[in-house]
């Protein structure tokens, strides 16, 4: 229907419309990365990061398959690499990097925020520095959180809207993850990729 329509506008109202709908796209496309820290945090002393092991609280409260999993860690690892920091066993790491993919089950996000023990009604406390008046999450959202190693807690975070397609092949999610992570990753304090 609307096709049709479209067929019979007259060539001025289709460019119109047309530079609207690229207009859109574009918008959408340039999502922001929401990111809120701990400005308590010295992050100018961090030299390297570690990842939870499969067996611990934070790798139990995620629904990720292993192969998602994989993809994200990789992008992580490229982009950190950049950065100048070394992947580092899990006990001598100055912090150490955890990941969510929110879905709809609002459970999975809040045995995430308690593995990470984030505190979405601390960020009104004048430590914690954010771009927006309030921390929002979204499903299909992906979220990258700094854990401080001597108490366990999160003291950065950031999400970023992954736009997962169903004609999605392993490539496009891919590319998508390795987008939203490095996009995130670039709101990183002290970020050595924006020097």
């Amino acid at each position: 229907m609307l096709k049709l329509i479209f067929i019979y506008l007259n060539p001025p109202t289709k460019i119109l419309i047309i530079c609207l709908v690229v207009f859109k796209l574009s918008a959408c496309s340039s999502n922001q990365a929401r990111t809120v820290y701990d400005s308590r945090f010295d992050f100018s002393q961090v030299k390297n990061y570690g990842f939870y092991n499969n067996d611990s609280e934070f790798f139990n409260s995620q629904s990720i398959d292993y192969a998602q999993r994989s993809r994200v860690e990789l992008a992580i690892e490229k982009n950190l690499s950049k950065q100048n920091l070394q992947y580092i066993n899990l006990e001598q790491a100055d912090i150490i990097i955890t990941y969510h993919l929110v879905s709809k089950k609002y459970k999975d996000y809040q045995a995430y925020n308690k593995a990470v023990l984030f505190c979405s009604y601390c960020l009104i406390a004048n430590t914690w520095v954010t771009q927006d008046e309030e921390w929002k999450v979204y499903p299909d959202g992906l979220i990258i959180d700094l854990v401080d190693p001597k108490n366990n807690r999160s003291v950065w975070r950031s999400i970023y809207p992954m736009n997962y397609s169903i004609k999605d092949n392993s490539n496009k999610q891919n590319n998508k993850i390795i987008n939203a992570v490095n996009t995130m990753l670039m709101q990183y304090p002290n970020s050595k990729i924006n020097d």
